[in-house]
């Protein structure tokens, strides 16, 4: 007969432990929307989603978020809020646009993305220039980044 060194119970108890939290893993929520943070994508998914495809109520919408005076400058209607830390520009049946000034976030592509999401009849891309179905209009989205945050829908027609 055989003897087992006197480290094997040790051994085989500590295996067990080590398989026993393999199995029972913690589980992790994933979160694969991120959470919309950014007044100015708050103010696109209000003025320019939920008025698209003709943007007919975006002006309204623009008033809710503080935008109470738009000019009209021929081809499109634009005004800021108060501090200017909002902006809109509106060309109706054709383009709508929200400004901030920079943000310090690298989420908001992702978030202006998800929020677009919502209303695309279409799967959205997960990068930007991308495409988005709305009434059976299509859309291209550009979150331009350069010298603030521009959120931009153009009809491609």
């Amino acid at each position: 007969m055989s003897t087992l060194p006197r480290t094997a119970p040790l051994a085989a108890t500590l295996t067990a432990l080590a398989l026993l939290g393999a199995c029972s893993s913690v589980t992790r929520e994933i979160n694969p929307e991120p959470t919309i943070t950014s007044a100015g994508i708050l103010a696109f998914r209000d003025i320019c989603l939920k008025s698209a495809p003709s943007f007919a109520g975006a002006e309204t919408a623009a008033r809710n978020h503080g935008i109470s005076d738009l000019t009209d400058a021929g081809f499109a209607k634009m005004g800021m809020n108060e501090d200017q830390s909002l902006g809109v520009q509106i060309q109706a049946n054709k383009e709508c646009a929200i400004t901030t000034p920079t943000q310090n976030d690298s989420s908001l592509t992702q978030q202006f993305l998800s929020v677009a999401g919502k209303f695309s009849s279409t799967p959205v891309a997960q990068s930007v220039p991308s495409k988005i179905t709305l009434n059976g209009q299509t859309f291209i989205l550009m979150h331009d980044r350069r010298g603030g945050e521009a959120y931009v829908m153009l009809k491609t027609q």
